[in-house]
């Protein structure tokens, strides 16, 4: 298990399930195709994916949401730092291809959509999600089209449980 040392938690925890719609609302806004461990777990059993990049595209799409949506430095992107390379380690060590991939500072929100939300966020209204096309960082895309291995395990390090009961990925 791939758990934080300083504080004793692991560091898949805020990714199991997504956000509460009550609780961050915003995120829903500002993410446009929100995923969680759960989701990806489910796609796996249901033989959706029909190839390793198919496979890490997902688990790349939950990590660049979690650093789109949270500050740089904060405990969630830090997660999905640790988690990316942990997961990317695994994928290349046993597919014998490179899925290393960039995952350094998302890029911010564009300035206008920023004051979009402020303003939504005073007056009561909606903002339209982001289109799913946009992207706020620069995605290198691995490129193998092997299948997903038998023997390749579902989850990186520290998968597994329940969630502490906190979200916000």
């Amino acid at each position: 298990a791939s758990v934080d040392p300083e504080y004793g938690r692991r560091h898949c925890d805020l990714f199991l399930d997504l956000p509460s719609k009550r609780d961050y609302p915003d995120y829903y806004v500002i993410i446009r195709q929100p995923i969680a461990m759960k989701t990806i777990r489910r796609n796996v059993k249901a033989h959706r994916y029909a190839n390793v990049t198919d496979f890490h595209r997902d688990w790349k799409l939950m990590f660049d949401n979690a650093r789109t949506y949270n500050e740089e430095g904060s405990m969630v992107y830090d997660d999905a730092c640790v988690l990316q390379r942990a997961l990317e380690a695994t994928l290349s060590e046993k597919t014998g291809e490179n899925f290393t991939t960039p995952m350094g500072t998302q890029s911010p929100l564009p300035a206008a959509f920023s004051a979009a939300l402020q303003q939504s966020a005073a007056s009561g209204t909606s903002v339209a999600p982001i289109s799913p096309g946009a992207t706020f960082a620069s995605n290198g895309v691995a490129s193998p089209t092997a299948p997903v291995p038998a023997d390749m395990h579902v989850r990186p390090p520290g998968f597994g449980g329940t969630p502490n009961g906190t979200s916000g990925h």
